[in-house]
């Protein structure tokens, strides 16, 4: 990741999901089964989360009629990683993958690598969620 000196309070907390943009990543749509990418920071475009959209899914995910659709067994899971001071990697945040648009909000900024698996024969479009 590079250094960039980010203002103090963009560090600690996150802006209102109504204030962030969504970017979609370059060559959408993704397959598995592992997906990583480091999220983009900059000081005009900080990042905070991840969206993830189904583009397509195997007919053996069923799903329930409610609202949201969920899907069992989940799409995928995604994982955030940081690294501290002294180069250790730390997972911090596991969520399962179950519906449409779900977002992933760090939950504490400027993670070093985020990553996707995804079950097989689902694809996505991913977008992050940006200042």
């Amino acid at each position: 990741m590079p250094q960039v000196s980010i203002p103090i309070i963009d560090q600690l907390a996150h802006p209102s999901i109504g204030l962030l943009t969504r970017v979609a990543w370059p060559a959408n749509p993704y397959s598995g089964p592992f997906i990583t990418a480091a999220p983009p920071v900059s000081l005009s475009a900080i990042t905070y989360g991840v969206v993830m959209r189904i583009n397509s899914v195997a007919a053996a995910h069923g799903h329930d009629v409610s609202f949201p659709v969920e899907y069992k067994p989940p799409l995928g899971k995604a994982a955030v990683t940081y690294t501290d001071l002294s180069g250790v990697v730390l997972i911090r945040q596991v969520t399962p993958w179950t519906y449409d648009n779900q977002d992933l909000v760090w939950d504490e900024p400027l993670p070093t690598l985020f990553t996707l698996y995804l079950y097989p024969l689902v694809t996505v479009n991913l977008f992050w969620l940006q200042t």
